[in-house]
């Protein structure tokens, strides 16, 4: 009598721990490419977003600048000034930092420097925010500070007098001074730098030494109401 033996059909144990270990390498590698995209796509959506507040934030600055020093009236009051909105043809108005922005302009054609928001004009970088003044009409002075664009790390102004000097050269803005008074201007260059709102672990700042990214834009403003 002829008899028959069934072969095993299974697997063995150490055919399911290669299988496992085989399909564990794959699993992993999938894992890390999905984990790598989502960081490029999270890299790529900071940096999207630092280049939109830096064109925001000048866009908004070089707007706001087309009205500096309106004077209809021909009083020589209105223009580039200091955070006390003093007359820019004030003797004694000289300007101390070029890391803030004020400036005038007689928008209700009256000839005065009025308690308005219309004509009084303040910016400045502040808590990585680009701040912009709110003025109180009871003095006409500033209220408060209202953030208009946010991860603006820094904001510098450089003032080109008639001569074509720079303030970054000789100085800033002081009535006093032949050559630099405050109608002497003709020309703001803004310059604005923008970061991104988180750190990227996988990148480091030659500069700096920490993991934010950074933009820096700049935009030269003629002062059509001066010269």
């Amino acid at each position: 009598m002829e008899r028959y033996h069934l072969q095993d059909t299974g697997f063995t144990l150490i055919e399911l721990l290669i299988a496992m270990g085989i399909s564990l390498l794959l699993l992993a590698g999938i894992y890390n490419f999905c984990i790598s995209q989502v960081k490029t796509y999270a890299v790529q959506d900071q940096l999207v977003e630092m280049q939109q507040n830096a064109r925001m934030g000048l866009d908004l600055l070089v707007r706001a600048l087309e009205v500096a020093g309106y004077d209809p009236l021909e009083t020589r009051a209105f223009g580039i000034t200091r955070d006390d909105f003093l007359a820019s043809n004030d003797a004694e108005l000289a300007l101390t930092t070029d890391r803030e922005l004020y400036f005038t302009a007689d928008w209700n054609e009256n000839g005065s420097i009025d308690n308005s928001a219309d004509e009084r004009f303040g910016f400045r970088v502040n808590s990585h925010s680009l701040q912009q003044a709110l003025i109180s009409p009871a003095d006409g002075q500033i209220s408060a500070w209202q953030s208009v664009v946010e991860n603006i790390e820094s904001m510098t102004i450089t003032y080109t007098y008639a001569d074509g000097t720079e303030s970054a050269d000789v100085g800033l803005p002081d009535n006093s001074l032949p050559g630099r008074t405050l109608h002497d201007i003709r020309m703001v260059t803004i310059t604005i730098t923008a970061k991104t709102r988180q750190p990227d672990y996988g990148y480091t700042h030659p500069t700096l030494g920490d993991h934010y990214r950074r933009i820096t834009l700049t935009a030269k403003v003629l002062l059509r109401n001066q010269g």
